[in-house]
């Protein structure tokens, strides 16, 4: 397995895991239990998919989905 980001929050870790599982791409989220970044990861035969991915979620502008004009 291999981390494809780490987030701030079990809610966001939440999010992005059910937006790779609907692309088909199993995660895991392991939260260290200290207080530290939650670890999302994919097995290593699916990470560049998942960066790429993850990559156009991030380019995506918050306040558009793709089917609102201008988008």
């Amino acid at each position: 397995m291999t981390t494809v980001t780490t987030c701030s929050n079990e809610a966001e870790a939440e999010l992005i895991k059910s937006v790779l599982e609907e692309a088909n791409l199993p995660a895991s989220i392991i939260d260290d239990m200290f207080g530290g970044a939650i670890r999302v990861q994919v097995d290593d035969a699916h990470v560049a998919e998942a960066e790429r991915l993850l990559a156009e979620l991030q380019a995506t502008p918050q306040d558009q989905s793709p089917d609102q004009p201008g988008a």
